[in-house]
Parts: structure tokens; C-alpha cells; sequence
């Protein structure tokens, strides 16, 4: 009841965190719609994307004293994934390398307004995760001795000290949570303008409505780019795409395989409430409760991951920009009854939107970046698993690093291109992986566990001979490996 109450009041207004000042961004595109037709013939790096990665690339390369540089984008600057994203910038993640690359990101968003004089939104509001489950706290005290060892400032905390940083939170049910005080959000549009802008101002040169059509390759090697508006010589090629890197790779003279498949994501926009709530309230991560909950301009922005995802454009897509998908708030239902769990307050207050987004995912809900192994030269930064704000800053440089000098300034070999092989790239097995991917982004995850999906790939020839002693198996690359052994007459 409580459900259909709201959506009797949803309001008609259309709006979006990324799309605030995106209307000013149509217009700074306007130089590069003015020279569009008259692309360079030939360039050092040539950058297919013009989103929150694609730009960041393009800043970094430029900052290590690269000039001879294009970025290309197909619609206008950040009007993909980037212009629909929630805005959340956190530090707090399983893996040591992403921690880096996301508090890299903290400090270059925070320092970027400064430095290029464009309002990127940033504020520093912090981040409570939440724990209802014993689990859930061991999960965050290990997330949180993580941080603390790369000096990230963060603490395990109460619930009575939760209820305190924010009093719209119904705590009874939690055991602890951990709080993130240097997290942030912004406008992630606008950090891509302002990255774009700082690139543009150190020699980068940024076409927007160029399609890249395929990537020429010679024995091997990047040779140069076909666009619907000529050629482009040149000796980098960096994929950038979002949702499109994956056809983009396969479009090749010499298929470059990146898989990734995207998922329908959802959150909800509210009206201010009576009290607007501050700037600087803290974002919520309620991972049991599958929802994540920040201010949103005095009202409340709120999404999740739902245990039953919906994989789109599984026969590919034809968007030039991205737009708003079709809502569905029976979908989105288990994740609004959540949100009013965790804050009752909301019952009454307006709906303006639900927004509907894609989201790119991949095999192992790692990133991909790195040289491609099969072309020289083809380098790829995607698939960032709804966290391209967080890790864009970050991977960014790491990618450029990797392309300047030859090898990245710290390990990434957990998320290197090199990780998949052709197997991982079929879209059937893409589209049942990704349902299993999305909902392990809030789930609790034992040690050494193992995917469910996309399994008996690859068996030896004593396959069903282990199986039969009590083989409990893992897959590594696509391959069925034993783990341990469990007696049949014990199992």
C-alpha cells in the first residue's frame, strides 16, 4: 500500500544529478561542432570516448607532456554514462587498487574546479556503510583496515553515532557500520566538462559528433582510425566507448575482444524535503538493504542493486546519446520499500523521477584497462562496473602512465585486458554473467568463492572421473580446476 501511495504522487518535473548544468555543456561543445569537418589527417593518440574515462585519459596524457592528441565523441561530451550518474565519489572497496584510483579521483576532483574555473559540484559529505548483520561488520572492519593502511581516514562506528551524523536514519536493526568522512559527490557531467577543458587547454584536440567506425590495424599494430568523417592516422587508439567499447572492439580489422554487457540501473529523485536536508549530509551504502541513499539538492537521490537485474542491448545498440529508459517500478519496488525502511520519513514526500540508466558490468566486476594483447597499440579503459566516478581520476592516470612510459605507476594486473580471453566475450554467456555480477556488488562474499554462471566451459578429459570422487571445483579462466575433494559417502 505504502508503495502505491507514492507513486500516486509522483511528480511530472525532469531532472538528474549529472544533467544540472548539462545545458551549458551543449553549448561549450560548440568550437569542436564549428571544426568538426575539418578533422587532422594523422595524430599521435587518437581517444574514442568522451565521458568521465575518455577525458580523464586525455588530461593525464596531456599533463605527461603528450600534445599530439584527438578525443572523439559520437553525441556530445558526457551525454553517455557519465551525464546519468548518481554522483557518489567513494573510497571504500574490496581491492587495494581501486582504493587508490578512487582516492586519486577524491583529490584531482577536489582540486579540479580550481584549476579550470568550471563548477564541478564537489562536496565533501562523507560516507556511512551500514552493517545489519555481524557478516556485514567483519566485511566493513576489513574494508576499513584496508583504508586506514593506504591513509584513508575511516572508522568503525555505533549506531547510536550513526543516528547522530544523520537524523533521518532508523538504526534499530544495525549492528555497526564504518563511516568515510573524506567521501564526496558532485556533478560527474561536469567533472568531464572540467577535465575536457583542462585537456583542450594543454594541446588535446576534441571533435564531438565523430563516430569512430573501426580501428585500422597493420601486422599487428594500431595504424589509424576510420570515422563518418575520415581517416585518422595515428599510433594509439585508446577505447574509451562505455556501452559501446565491446562492438567497438569486435568492429576491428583485427577484433579486439572486451567484454562487458550492460544492465538496467535505477534511483529515484525526490522533492526538498520539509527541513532540506544539508549539503554536507553524509551518503548512505545500506549493502543488506541493497539501496545507497545521498542528499540531492535539499531532497534525497536514492538507487541499488537489485537481486534480479535486467540486461539490455544484448544484440547490441543503436543510441547515439544515452537516454532515460522506460521505468519500472515494480522492479524498482523491493528497493523503494528498503529505502522507506531505513528512512520512514520519506513515506509522504514527492517523487520527481525515476531514472532508468544502463550500466556497464563485466565477468569478474573489475574494471578493464590495459593494452590490448592481440593489436599494439590499442589500449582500453572500461567496464567500470557502476563505479567510473570513483575509479575515472585514478585509472585514468594509470592507464596513461602505461602508455607513456611503459607499465603503470602501481600493480593492476587485477584488472588488466589481458584477465579475459575470447571465451568471456560470447554475449550469451556475457548476459547470464552480468545477473550474477550486479547482485554481488552488495552481497557478502565468502573467501575464494566462485562464480555460478558460465561454468563446465572448459573441462579436462578426467573431468567426470574427479566429479566422481567429490571433486568441488573453481574456475580459472574459463577452466574447471578441483578446489577439494569431498568423499562421496561424506557429501
Amino acid at each position: 500500500m505504502m508503495f502505491y501511495r507514492l507513486l500516486s504522487i509522483v511528480g511530472r518535473q525532469r531532472a538528474s544529478p549529472g544533467w544540472q548544468n548539462w545545458s551549458s555543456a551543449r553549448n561549450s561543445t560548440s568550437a569542436a561542432e564549428a571544426r568538426s569537418m575539418a578533422l587532422p589527417t594523422q595524430a599521435q593518440v587518437v581517444i574514442c570516448g568522451g565521458g568521465i574515462t575518455g577525458t580523464s585519459v586525455a588530461y593525464h596524457l596531456s599533463k605527461m607532456g603528450w600534445k599530439d592528441i584527438v578525443l572523439l565523441e559520437q553525441g556530445r561530451l558526457a551525454a553517455g554514462s557519465t551525464r546519468f550518474c548518481a554522483g557518489i565519489l567513494s573510497t571504500a572497496r574490496h581491492l587495494t587498487i581501486e582504493q587508490k584510483m578512487a582516492d586519486y579521483s577524491n583529490k584531482l576532483y577536489y582540486q579540479l574546479e580550481q584549476e579550470t574555473g568550471i563548477q564541478t559540484g564537489y562536496t565533501r559529505t562523507g560516507s556511512i556503510f551500514l552493517a545489519q548483520t555481524q557478516d556485514r561488520l567483519i566485511s566493513l572492519k576489513r574494508i576499513n583496515a584496508g583504508l586506514n593502511v593506504i591513509g584513508i581516514p575511516s572508522e568503525i562506528i555505533s549506531p547510536k553515532k550513526v543516528a547522530e551524523l544523520h537524523h533521518l536514519l532508523n538504526v534499530h536493526d544495525l549492528v555497526g557500520a564504518m563511516h568515510v568522512p573524506e567521501d564526496a559527490v558532485v556533478s560527474s557531467a561536469d567533472v568531464a566538462l572540467a577535465l575536457a577543458s583542462a585537456a583542450s587547454q594543454n594541446g588535446v584536440q576534441i571533435y564531438d559528433r565523430t563516430s569512430v567506425l573501426h580501428v585500422m590495424v597493420k601486422k599487428g599494430q594500431v595504424t589509424g582510425v576510420e570515422t563518418d568523417k575520415g581517416q585518422i592516422e595515428c599510433q594509439y587508439f585508446v577505447n574509451c566507448a562505455g556501452q559501446w567499447a565491446y562492438e567497438l572492439g569486435l568492429s576491428n580489422e583485427e577484433p579486439v575482444s572486451i567484454p562487458l554487457h550492460a544492465c538496467e540501473h535505477f534511483y529515484l529523485l525526490t522533492r526538498p524535503l520539509e527541513t532540506p536536508l544539508q549539503s554536507s549530509t553524509p551518503t548512505i551504502v545500506d549493502a543488506d538493504g541493497r539501496i545507497y541513499i545521498r542528499n540531492w539538492q535539499g531532497g534525497i537521490l536514492s538507487g541499488g542493486f537489485e537481486k534480479n537485474p535486467k540486461p539490455i542491448f544484448t544484440e547490441g545498440k543503436n543510441q547515439l546519446e544515452i537516454q532515460n529508459l522506460q521505468e519500472d517500478w515494480d522492479h524498482f519496488e523491493p528497493l523503494l520499500s528498503s529505502l522507506l525502511r531505513r528512512m520512514p520519513e520519506l513515506e509522504t514526500l514527492e517523487i520527481m523521477k525515476l531514472v532508468n540508466c544502463p550500466e556497464t558490468f563485466t565477468p569478474d566486476m573489475r574494471c578493464i584497462m590495459g593494452e590490448s594483447p592481440a593489436v599494439q597499440g590499442y589500449f582500453v579503459l572500461a567496464g567500470m562496473n557502476s563505479a567510473g566516478l570513483s575509479f575515472g581520476g585514478g585509472a585514468g592516470k594509470y592507464l596513461a602512465e602505461w602508455m607513456v612510459h611503459g607499465y603503470p605507476s602501481e600493480n593492476v594486473w587485477e584488472l588488466d585486458l589481458k584477465r579475459f580471453g575470447a571465451l568471456q566475450s560470447s554475449r550469451t554467456f556475457l548476459r547470464h554473467r552480468v545477473m550474477e555480477v550486479m547482485p554481488l556488488m552488495y552481497d557478502l562474499k565468502v573467501p575464494r568463492w566462485d562464480f555460478q554462471t558460465g561454468r563446465q566451459l572448459r573441462t579436462s578429459p578426467l573431468y567426470d572421473r574427479l566429479d566422481a570422487q567429490g571433486a568441488r571445483w573453481m574456475e580459472k579462466h574459463g577452466f574447471e580446476r578441483p578446489k577439494y575433494f569431498v568423499p562421496p559417502d561424506k557429501g
